[in-house]
């Protein structure tokens, strides 16, 4: 029990340093294609990174073990499962991914002009921010919020157990906050009008749907692949076109 304890709190260690790796990564290219310097940025951004995964991993750890939440969850007790889990991560994220892409053009002379194109990140800052925000958003909307109201939810019912139902409902309901957490990047950009404001919620509700699904079904590690597979579609595809 202890070793299994041991090894649990190791896990949690190495996905706080993984999801600050991954982040920082993204963040000091960012700098320096844009002429920044990361020193300047490096404490506040440490901090606020911290203050935003410990409390998700912890929530995680805490109290995904009682719905056989995890990494990789209890139920997927041998190897072909957790294959089969990881290329419905992959096949949905790049399915999906590609939807949107397509939905994107389509809709272009409806959306502002100041909204950036996919791909304009180029395709190292398209990779980077597609695992930092694969790892990163996983961590804390799946991982942390989502374990979190299931927990309050088992509390308020009196069940034990969940059924795949109020999962969704709860999916769903991560989703708005999902939705919600992308739209000051969109006013950042000078890009939001009512039209674009919408498209980024549904959108965001959409995909964190399939994450969210992903997380409940398979485990952290299948929402991660199924996020990063969706981005690279939209984030480093379109950056060699």
């Amino acid at each position: 029990m202890q070793s299994n304890s041991r090894t649990i709190w190791l896990q949690a260690l190495w996905l706080y340093v993984i999801t600050l790796a991954a982040q920082f990564s993204n963040i000091a290219y960012q700098l320096s294609t844009g002429g920044g310097e990361l020193l300047p940025v490096l404490f506040p951004s440490f901090m606020f990174l911290s203050l935003l995964t410990i409390p998700a991993i912890l929530v995680g750890v805490h109290f995904g073990h009682a719905f056989g939440l995890g990494l990789v969850n209890q139920t997927l007790e041998n190897k072909q499962r957790i294959y089969r889990g990881l290329r419905f991560a992959v096949a949905t994220g790049v399915i999906l991914g590609t939807a949107l892409l397509i939905l994107r053009g389509v809709l272009s002379s409806q959306l502002p002009a100041d909204l950036p194109e996919y791909g304009f990140r180029g395709p190292v800052g398209g990779l980077l921010v597609s695992i930092g925000a694969g790892i990163g958003e996983e961590v804390w909307f799946r991982f942390g919020l989502m374990t979190l109201i299931l927990f309050l939810v088992q509390k308020l019912i009196g069940s034990n157990e969940l059924n795949d139902r109020i999962a969704f409902m709860v999916i769903l309901l991560v989703g708005i906050g999902f939705g919600l957490a992308h739209l000051p990047q969109l006013t950042s950009y000078g890009a939001g009008s009512q039209f674009a404001i919408w498209a980024t919620m549904l959108g965001n509700m959409c995909v964190s749907t399939l994450y969210g699904w992903c997380y409940w079904r398979f485990g952290l590690i299948f929402a991660v692949v199924a996020h990063t597979s969706l981005d690279l579609v939209l984030h480093c595809f379109p950056a060699f076109f």
